[in-house]
């Protein structure tokens, strides 16, 4: 009986599920982590080739606002790595915690007043947003 009265019944497998549970979620944190730093750097270099062949103005003023957010989240997801590899999952997460609002900022430039023409980014920044919030939240559950 436990202190509270109830009976308490031992699970013995209890710490292999636990383990199973924490290595799959390791796992899962690593690959959003590592997907979420690829897809930032190729982004990053869309970005680049982007920029070297757009004329219109507001296009091109939109296109660094998004060179600059997805320089800062290749960034954050590579030191984010670097921690993980360590063991460090608090550290992890602080590199990490920036990715969301930097990322939007490339998202919300193309609703401002007057919009670009186009979004050559949009499909882009949705799977991006995936990636990062898989990474946080995993990340958040083992760290």
């Amino acid at each position: 009986m436990s202190s509270n009265g109830r009976i308490c019944i031992l699970q013995p497998n209890l710490p292999s599920k636990l383990e199973r549970w924490f290595s799959r979620l390791y796992r899962t944190t690593g690959i959003a982590n590592n997907q979420g730093y690829t897809k930032a750097t190729s982004t990053f270099g869309y970005v680049e080739e982007l920029l070297r062949s757009v004329s219109d103005p507001t296009l091109k003023n939109a296109l660094i606002v998004c060179e600059n957010a997805y320089k800062v989240v290749k960034d954050a997801f590579g030191e984010g790595i670097h921690s993980f590899a360590q063991r460090d999952y608090r550290g992890m997460l602080n590199a990490e915690r920036i990715a969301p609002r930097v990322q939007a900022s490339c998202t919300s430039i193309f609703s401002t007043t007057p919009p670009p023409k186009q979004n050559p980014l949009s499909q882009i920044n949705r799977e991006m947003r995936i990636l990062i919030a898989m990474a946080i939240v995993s990340g958040s559950s083992i760290g």
